[in-house]
């Protein structure tokens, strides 16, 4: 009997001993995927801009946030994914004009994205140059539906380096 109990405090001490260092190993590995993925801490983020829409939308994995803005005459969409940051630009030409809408005569101009871009009304820029405005909740909305990204994840501002 006694030899029975000695052999299975062996066995236990044996199954202690495998069960640490199983989760010696996998405290390893899981370590190292969180750095392969963040990148090491002192490791630079990496700015890539894209001209594609369809391939910025491919590179949207993992994403952290995304951010939009119509700077100037510039329509910005950057995304956060990891240590790369994935940015989409499109220029509204100056002559950019859209159908009219009846009673506030503001106009609309579609990105080739799809986009909708409505007139900062008229005032002090002429026909010629004509000046147009996001609407935060509309595109945040339209980022959420044609990227597959939840609106949580999204707001209207930029990232910075």
């Amino acid at each position: 009997m006694d030899f029975l109990i000695n052999v299975l405090k062996d066995h236990e001490k044996s199954l202690d001993a495998l069960i640490s260092r199983a989760e010696d190993v996998i405290s390893e590995k899981q370590s190292l995927l969180e750095t392969q993925k963040s990148g090491p801490p002192d490791s630079p983020q990496v700015k890539v801009v894209l001209k594609d829409w369809p391939e910025f939308r491919r590179r949207l994995k993992d994403v952290d946030i995304i951010c939009f803005d119509l700077v100037e005459s510039v329509f910005v969409v950057s995304a956060s994914a990891g240590q790369k940051i994935y940015e989409f630009r499109e220029v509204i030409p100056s002559n950019a004009s859209g159908p009219v809408k009846m009673g506030d005569k503001a106009e609309t101009y579609r990105l080739s994205i799809g986009l909708e871009l409505h007139s900062a009304g008229t005032g002090a820029k002429s026909e010629r140059s004509r000046a147009f405005e996001l609407d935060p909740q509309y595109t945040r909305g339209w980022l959420s539906n044609n990227l597959g990204v939840h609106q949580d994840f999204i707001v209207c501002g930029d990232i910075e380096l």
